[in-house]
């Protein structure tokens, strides 16, 4: 079976609400990425993705709800992690870094970049990166001080992807990937790793 052959089997086994919806959070992420979460509104979203406004409404319910399903941080930390510290630390920054470089101007990045203005995004940005990283990050790093010592290495890998792909700070942004990530891992292991150990 071809792959336009099997893409086509699995729109045809998508039922009409699941491809409206699929449609809208398309329409949601690429009207997100272009002009920002404060002038994005549930109107153009709708008239991107072909569908009237209380179709957004009834599968999302408010421009925030939409906002957060449109989220793409969504690494799955879970399979990222493993029992070597020094493993996992590389999983995570790479996964983010190839992630971001894919999709440079994802929700995730406007989310950062309206973070800086918005209460609201900052709130969004804090509660998504706590739930979806630190949390899960935690919850594999042993002895004293976990969830700060989770939390000082998001940081830091926030940091580093977001000096690569959002301010494009020269030496980052034009570093080849393994040399960023030989310097970089060492110093989030040694967060991640048993401090007793």
């Amino acid at each position: 079976m071809s792959t336009d052959e099997i893409a086509g089997q699995a729109w045809e086994n998508e039922s009409k609400g699941q491809r409206t919806r699929r449609r809208i959070l398309e329409a949601a992420r690429r009207t997100f990425g272009e002009v920002g979460y404060e002038r994005a509104t549930i109107r153009a979203i709708a008239a991107e993705a072909e569908v009237d406004k209380s179709s957004v409404i009834q599968y999302f319910g408010t421009k925030q709800e939409l906002f957060r399903e449109s989220l793409d941080f969504c690494l799955d930390v879970d399979s990222l992690t493993t029992d070597d510290p020094g493993r996992s630390a590389e999983n995570y920054l790479r996964a983010m870094l190839e992630r971001w470089a894919a999709v440079p101007d994802s929700p995730m990045a406007v989310l950062l970049r309206t973070s800086m203005t918005s209460q609201e995004a900052a709130q969004m940005l804090r509660e998504h990166v706590t739930s979806e990283a630190i949390d899960r990050i935690a919850a594999g790093v042993h002895g004293p001080d976990a969830r700060l010592r989770a939390a000082l290495a998001g940081a830091m890998m926030f940091g580093i992807t977001v000096h690569r792909h959002l301010v494009r700070m020269p030496d980052l942004a034009e570093a080849d990937l393994d040399d960023v990530l030989r310097l970089a891992v060492p110093l989030i292991r040694s967060l991640l790793e048993d401090a007793d150990a």
